[in-house]
This record gives C-alpha cells, sequence and structure tokens, in this order.
C-alpha cells in the first residue's frame, strides 16, 4: 500500500520488482497475503498518522495469522521509517521490518533476517552505493511510467522533512536513464515522467568522461528514443530553472 508522491509509486513499483526475483507476487486482498508492505510518508503529521490507523488494523490480521504455517509478515517502507526507526518499532512492535527509501533493494535480506530473528529489523542507512545499481530492469505496466532519476535536496527548508528522509541530492548517471527509459519505450511506454524531490536539480554524469548534465540536456538525449512520444517532469524548483531546461 502506497502513501503520498509519484517517487512513492515509483519506489512501490521496483519493491515488487525486487521481491518478484526471488518469488513474490502481489495479491489483491490484503487477506490473502504473506508480507503486506506499508510505503510511506511523512510530509505532514497526518499522512503518519494514517500510517499508524493502518498499522492497527493490520495487527489484528497478523493475530489471526499466528499459528498459521506461514505467518502474516508486515514491513513499513519509505518516510516513516526513516524518519521514525526505532520509535516506530515502539509504537507497533508487531511490526516485523522497518526499512528507508534507501536500501529498498535490501528487502529479500531483510524478509530472511526477520524469518530468523525475534523481533523488528531494521535498516535505515543512507549506504554509500546507490540502491540503483541492485534495482532489476523495471517492468512496464501500460504506456505510462515514472522514472525516477534524481533524489534527496540539499535546501533544507525549514517546513521540509525530505533532506533527513531522502537524503542529500543525488543525480543518477544519464547513461543509466536512458537505459532505463530505452527499455520502458520497447515495452510499449509512450509517455514517461521524470521524477525527483527537486528534479531539476539534477546534475549527472553525462555519456562523455568528465562531462555532467543538468535536466535539459537529459530530456533532449530522451527525446531521441524510438518510441517515446511525451516527456513530463515533477517536481521542479524555481531557484534550478535553466536556460537550457
Amino acid at each position: 500500500k502506497t502513501y503520498g508522491c509519484q517517487m512513492n509509486v515509483y519506489d512501490s513499483a521496483r519493491i515488487s520488482d525486487v521481491l518478484a526475483v526471488v518469488g513474490y507476487k502481489q495479491v489483491a486482498d490484503m487477506g490473502q497475503a504473506d508480507l503486506i508492505i506499508l510505503n510511506t510518508c511523512h510530509i505532514r503529521e497526518k499522512a503518519a498518522e494514517k500510517v499508524y490507523s493502518e498499522l492497527g488494523r493490520l495487527k489484528a490480521l497478523k493475530v489471526a495469522r499466528k499459528n498459521s504455517d506461514i505467518p502474516l509478515m508486515i514491513a513499513v517502507a519509505g518516510c516513516v521509517a526513516q524518519a521514525e526507526g526505532e520509535a516506530l518499532v515502539q509504537r507497533a512492535p508487531f511490526v516485523d521490518i522497518v526499512v528507508g527509501p534507501q536500501t529498498t533493494h535490501r528487502l529479500p535480506e531483510l524478509i530472511a533476517r526477520a524469518h530468523r530473528n525475534s523481533g523488528a529489523v531494521l535498516d535505515t542507512d543512507f549506504p554509500v552505493d546507490t540502491k540503483f545499481d541492485h534495482l532489476p530492469p523495471p517492468r512496464a505496466e501500460g504506456p505510462t511510467a515514472f522514472l525516477s532519476v534524481q533524489e534527496g535536496c540539499d535546501k533544507f527548508c525549514t517546513f521540509c522533512v525530505v533532506p533527513y528522509t531522502r537524503g542529500a541530492e543525488y543525480s543518477r548517471p544519464a547513461a543509466a536513464v536512458i537505459d532505463e527509459a530505452t527499455g520502458l519505450a520497447a515495452d510499449g511506454v509512450r509517455e514517461i515522467t521524470l521524477l525527483g524531490q527537486n528534479v531539476n536539480a539534477y546534475h549527472g554524469e553525462g555519456l562523455a568522461k568528465g562531462q555532467t548534465w543538468g535536466l535539459g540536456r537529459l530530456i533532449k538525449a530522451l527525446a531521441d528514443i524510438d518510441g517515446l512520444s511525451r516527456i513530463r517532469y515533477t517536481t521542479s524548483h524555481p531557484r534550478d530553472m535553466d536556460d537550457d531546461l
């Protein structure tokens, strides 16, 4: 179950891709699931409280499955997990896994640890190696797709939690973005939305050694991909709008 922004929608799809590799598949009914993942948003207090309300309902499901051959496992991912960590486990001790947005690629390992251990397994690191290096190619699910090109923010606005939950600005190399977009177009995607907490602060490694590309240059390259008809982006910041874009 996904809360919040388009980046969380993208992350949930990539979580599904990661877990498909180890044999999981999505089900429509939570009551039929062996693993329930809440991918959470912390942008407002109300968003976080929605998660705790949902966890209260899931507790009853978990209790009902306590003596079954496959006990229900509950994971909290995303920004509430990153921001609250241990406090989340104190408030909802029946949660099995707490994983931040930068370490969701480790979920198969965390699930294995949770099956072996008693008590919650936490992973809210900001690892040196980016999660994108460990994710399988995305699967297209229709003519539109999200594509994450930038994460985090360095601006530290007074009201905003993003630098603390998503970390410092990181831009994916242009080659990786082009490869992902090319694969999506080959699978029938005609419109992509480039995602970033501060997407027009994109400053990824270009195709030539020593090059740094901005978002405008990246979009020009993506526009050359056969089959791709429309390119969108969100969310942009006025301070990072430049002539090239």
